[in-house]
């Protein structure tokens, strides 16, 4: 049996109403709809974004099966349209929060010294009110870790890699410094909101 054959079958058997076809979808169609997201949508910031787009197309489509039609698309064609959406949207909305997060620090930068500015985000982190701001400042998978480093004063760009599981490399420090700054960025701005209150 083909793939597509499959993926039909197992629709079919979602459709009237066999809960077991939504996991078989799923293991069928995860790992190359995560390689096609990756091949196709260039710019996400890393592999666990491509895989989050992936498996939110993979929810939309298990709330409403009955949306995709075999006569019109391939499943995987199908589903794979959805991610590369869902990708897309996020792809934007990392370009948008980097670009304004860049641009806040690089203002900022100039103004204020760096370990200084380090110190007043982690004390802003303390006085958060996490009731009304806690879901704007942990959104990402691994951001509760940093938060919760930036609260005890261990934010180093070396610590944070070691709590995230990040290789001690390059990459790996890069990619610890980029997600620690996102978490400082937000602070800021729900810092400077509050001071316009």
């Amino acid at each position: 049996m083909s793939k597509q054959n499959e993926l039909l079958t197992l629709h079919g058997q979602l459709l009237a109403g066999d809960s077991r076809a939504a996991s078989k979808i799923v293991e069928l169609v995860i790992a190359p709809l995560v390689a096609i997201v990756k091949r196709d949508i260039v710019g996400l910031h890393d592999h666990q974004d491509a895989e989050e787009a992936c498996f939110d197309a993979l929810f939309k489509y298990l709330a409403a099966p009955m949306d995709y039609n075999p006569q019109r698309a391939e499943f995987s064609t199908y589903i794979a349209a959805i991610a590369k959406g869902k990708a897309m949207t996020l792809r934007r909305s990392q370009a948008r929060r980097t670009k304004y997060e860049g641009t806040f620090a690089a203002s900022d930068n100039s103004l204020v010294d760096p370990s200084a500015a380090v110190d007043d985000e982690d004390s802003m982190i303390q006085q958060i009110d996490w009731e009304r701001f806690g879901d704007q400042l942990v959104k990402d998978p691994g951001d509760a870790v940093i938060v919760n480093l930036m609260k005890m004063g261990a934010s180093s760009v070396p610590v944070v890699a070691q709590a995230l599981g990040l290789a001690a490399d390059e990459a790996g420090l890069e990619e610890a410094g980029r997600r620690l700054e996102r978490i400082r960025g937000r602070a800021r701005r729900i810092g400077e909101g509050r001071r316009l209150d």
